[in-house]
């Protein structure tokens, strides 16, 4: 420690938090020293992965990097942007309008202090063809609808129909007898 640096070697996050040194000089006359420090111990981080949610005139990308502490995430179109690429902070990036006029990938990164990794590019015509997969399902679904809704009004109407055309049949069991109605009491007289 001549030079006042300090060396530790495989620290771990748990290693982190405030440290109090002590310098004695044996060989010189000088008082010992004290110093104070913070101990700032950083996870490496990983490949980012990125999530795309399409919908009808955006999409919201999203990058996520499942190890590292204090993580700050970025964002590089690689095109349209000319020899320059565009850079945005953030770990959420929307993208107005959708689609966008050219063909454009996107890459995250993300990184701390001690570490930095790049995701995998990602074209938006994922977001295309994904929409285009729930446009298939229009053509089919829209008729099969209509052609349900029409057979339940048929019923419907039939039923309705049948209910006020005609009277039900009488049943002679549950029909009351008439008061005006002659009641024979048959008595047999021998």
């Amino acid at each position: 420690m001549e030079d006042g640096s300090i060396y530790m070697n495989n620290v771990q996050l748990s290693d982190a938090g405030l440290y109090h040194i002590v310098t004695q000089y044996i060989s010189e006359n000088k008082p010992e020293k004290h110093s104070r420090f913070h101990l700032q111990v950083f996870e490496p981080v990983s490949k980012p992965s990125i999530t795309a949610e399409c919908l009808r005139d955006n999409i919201t990308l999203s990058c996520f990097s499942s190890q590292g502490s204090e993580v700050t995430y970025s964002w590089e179109t690689l095109r349209p942007c000319g020899n320059d690429s565009c850079v945005h902070l953030g770990q959420m990036m929307e993208i107005h309008p959708f689609p966008p006029s050219e063909p454009t990938s996107y890459v995250c990164a993300a990184q701390n202090p001690v570490s930095r990794a790049t995701s995998d590019p990602v074209d938006l015509g994922v977001c295309s063809v994904q929409q285009l997969k729930g446009v298939r399902w229009v053509p089919v679904i829209c008729p099969v609808l209509l052609l349900l809704c029409i057979g339940l009004l048929v019923i419907l109407c039939k039923r309705n129909q049948s209910r006020y055309s005609s009277p039900p049949p009488l049943n002679e069991a549950t029909v009351p007898p008439s008061p005006l109605s002659p009641q024979s009491n048959l008595t047999s007289s021998l």
